[in-house]
């Protein structure tokens, strides 16, 4: 009996001192949404639960964020340049116009992204999930995208001049008017992706394999763009007339 009255005075004092407390309605607890929106830049944030967190213009910049979870977080417009983030879990993420560039994203979770217009600018993410991928207009440039799956991503309209994308798994992936100048596809999985009005400039192709069975309609090279066996592309029409211009 003695104990009743000790709860009550307890719960009368943290209402006095206007202490919130996590509401729990009939054994069910009620549900939160943290976030951060200030700078970080250079926190060590290696492994922390951020799920669900609202990061949105936020700055991390060379933080260190290998294996956190950051799963469906809100971060459009934030800066994560320079990261550490291998193994981080950014499944159904919305990072639009994000920047990820010079960041380490190795063998990271980013299946069902939103990153329209995003950068990762000579980003590592080598050996990460990209399926199902929303990245329109994203920069990549001299980015390694090496052993990545990228299954039913959509990359249309990305820079992706430089990329490595060897022993890539590119099954049904979009790349409609993507720049990929100087790409190399050495082992890449291309059956049923999508390459239309494509500029492969001073790519190599020569090593991609069921290419036979993508879409290059539209799709032109240069001179010397390596080729793999039974695809011919026309020459890209402006190349053609750079070409004729330096011959005069």
């Amino acid at each position: 009996m003695t104990g009743m009255p000790f709860r009550l005075n307890l719960v009368a004092v943290i209402a006095l001192l206007g202490v919130s407390v996590p509401a729990i309605a009939q054994g069910k607890p009620v549900a939160w949404q943290p976030g951060y929106v200030g700078s970080c830049g250079g926190c060590n944030l290696a492994g922390r639960n951020m799920s669900g967190w609202t990061l949105s213009g936020a700055s991390y910049p060379g933080a260190n964020l290998e294996f956190a979870f950051m799963r469906g977080i809100q971060a459009a417009s934030a800066n994560f340049e320079g990261a550490n983030a291998s193994g981080v879990d950014l499944r159904t993420a919305v990072l639009t116009s994000a920047r990820f560039s010079d960041a380490v994203l190795s063998n990271a979770r980013l299946m069902g992204v939103q990153a329209t217009g995003a950068e990762f600018r000579k980003t590592i993410l080598r050996g990460a999930n990209m399926q199902g991928a929303l990245m329109v207009g994203a920069n990549f440039s001299e980015a390694d995208l090496g052993e990545t799956q990228l299954d039913e991503a959509d990359l249309s309209g990305a820079n992706l001049t430089g990329v490595k994308f060897d022993k890539a798994v590119m099954k049904a992936t979009i790349l409609n008017g993507a720049n990929m100048t100087g790409v190399m596809m050495t082992g890449a999985d291309v059956a049923g992706a999508s390459f239309r009005d494509v500029r492969f400039i001073a790519a190599d192709l020569s090593g991609m394999t069921h290419h036979d069975l993508a879409n290059f309609t539209g799709a032109c090279s240069s001179i010397d763009t390596l080729m793999p066996p039974g695809l011919l592309l026309p020459l890209c029409g402006d190349v053609i007339t750079a070409a004729n211009v330096s011959a005069q």
